[in-house]
C-alpha cells in the first residue's frame, strides 16, 4: 500500500511540474500585466471604396511594419453587432472594427467593448475633445474617432438661384419641386431629421419636440420631388438635375466635384450633423495587444491624414495635416465640431419605425 501511495504522490510532483512549465509565460504576463503575443488582427471595415482606402491609409503600412499578419472581414455595423452580442463579451470573431455611433452606444450597453487604455492607445489623447467626450462613459473612453462625416446641404449652383447658407433655407419657395429629402430609415435621413429637430430647439426625448419636427418637415412637402436612400441614387439625381439640392456627406460632395460634377457644398450655420465613423476593440477578441497596437496605428495623423485625402473627409487627430485643395473645402477643427448636431440615438432608436412611419405619411408615401 506505502508503495502505491509513493506511485500517485510522484505522478502528482510531476503533473504539476509540466503544468507549470506550460503555463509559466501566461503567469509571468499576468503578474507583469504584459498581454500575450500573438502574430495575427483581425479588423472588420466597410467595403467597396472604404475597403480599398483604409488598406492604402494604413493597414498596409501596419502589415509590412509590424510583421503581423491583417485578416480583413469588409462588412457593416448591424451583422457585426448581432455577432458580439451572440458572444456576449467572450470569443469575439473580431480584434478591432469601425463602428457609428448607434452601435457604439448599444455595444457599451451591453459591455461588449474593451475601454481604450491610453498607456495602450496614446494617440487617443490627440483626438478631439469634443469626440472622445461623446464616447466617453463612467470616465472610460470605448472608441476612436476616425473620420468626421459631417451632413450639409449639396446643391447644383447651375441650377439654385441662391447660395443655401442654413437648413432653414430649404423651405424658401425658390427650391419649390427641386428637393430631395432622404426617410430617417436611412442614416442620412436620420441625421437630417435631427438637423431639423435642432432647428426648432427640440429634444429627442420629449414628443412635443417631435411632433413641432414633423410639424415643420410639413412644410417641406410642396419642395420635395425625391426620396433617395443610398449615395449612388442622390449622384445619379444630383447629375440628371432632377434635383438641385439635398442633404448629403461633406466628403460625398467634394469627391462628387473632383469627378467633374458641378455641385457645391454648405456646413449650415444653424448645424452641420455629425456622422463619425471610429474604431472599436471588442471584449474576447483573441489578439488584444495587437488590437491596442493597430487602433493607436489607424489613430496617428499620418494615417488620418492619409486617409483624408483618399475619402475627402475631415479627421478627429488633431494633428492631421491637410493638403491645400482638401483644407479649402473641408471644415475641421475644435472650433467647428464643438458645434455640430450629434443624433440622439438613445432616444430616436427605439422610436424608428415610429418616426419612419410619421415621415412616410408626412410626405405621401415617400417613393
Amino acid at each position: 500500500m506505502r508503495k502505491k501511495w509513493n506511485i500517485i504522490l510522484l505522478l502528482i510532483l510531476l503533473t504539476g511540474i509540466v503544468l507549470t512549465a506550460c503555463g509559466g509565460d501566461t503567469e509571468e504576463e499576468e503578474s507583469t500585466g504584459e498581454l500575450p503575443e500573438t502574430d495575427e488582427v483581425v479588423i472588420g471595415v466597410y467595403g467597396g471604396n472604404w475597403e480599398e482606402q483604409i488598406m492604402e491609409a494604413g493597414l498596409e503600412q501596419f502589415e509590412e511594419e509590424t510583421g503581423i499578419e491583417v485578416i480583413v472581414d469588409a462588412g457593416a455595423d448591424a451583422n457585426w453587432f448581432s455577432n458580439l452580442k451572440s458572444s456576449g463579451g467572450e470569443n469575439a470573431q473580431y480584434d478591432v472594427l469601425i463602428f457609428q455611433p448607434d452601435t457604439i452606444e448599444r455595444a457599451v450597453a451591453g459591455d461588449l467593448l474593451e475601454p481604450i487604455d491610453p498607456e495602450h492607445v496614446p494617440n487617443i489623447d490627440n483626438i478631439y475633445d469634443s469626440v472622445n467626450e461623446r464616447f466617453t462613459v463612467d470616465g472610460e473612453i470605448y472608441a476612436s474617432g476616425f473620420s468626421m462625416g459631417q451632413l450639409g446641404i449639396a446643391y447644383r449652383p447651375d441650377l439654385v438661384p441662391f447660395e443655401p447658407e442654413s437648413w432653414t433655407d430649404l423651405w424658401d419657395e425658390q427650391f419649390e419641386g427641386q428637393l430631395g429629402i432622404s426617410s430617417p430609415s436611412y442614416s442620412a435621413g436620420l441625421q437630417f431629421f435631427s438637423g431639423v429637430m435642432e432647428t426648432v430647439d427640440g429634444d429627442a426625448s420629449n414628443e412635443e419636440d417631435i411632433d413641432a419636427t414633423f410639424e415643420k418637415l410639413s412644410e417641406l412637402q410642396s419642395n420635395t420631388v425625391a426620396y433617395p436612400d443610398n449615395p449612388g441614387t442622390i449622384q445619379t439625381l444630383l447629375e440628371r438635375g432632377e434635383i438641385s439640392a439635398i442633404p448629403f456627406w461633406d466628403g460625398r460632395v467634394f469627391a462628387l466635384q473632383d469627378a467633374g460634377l458641378d455641385v457645391s457644398f454648405t456646413y449650415p450655420e444653424d448645424g452641420p450633423v455629425a456622422a463619425v465613423a471610429s474604431w472599436v476593440i471588442p471584449k474576447g477578441g483573441p489578439n488584444l495587444a495587437n488590437a491596442y497596437d493597430l487602433v493607436n496605428y489607424l489613430s496617428s495623423p499620418e494615417v488620418q491624414g492619409a486617409f483624408a485625402e483618399l475619402s475627402y473627409y475631415g479627421m478627429t487627430n488633431e494633428n492631421v495635416e491637410y493638403s491645400e485643395s482638401l483644407s479649402e473645402r473641408v471644415q475641421v477643427g475644435e472650433e467647428f465640431y464643438q458645434d455640430l448636431t450629434w443624433v440622439d440615438y438613445e432616444a430616436l432608436t427605439p422610436k424608428l419605425n415610429d418616426i419612419t412611419e410619421r415621415w412616410n405619411n408626412t410626405f405621401d408615401g415617400g417613393q
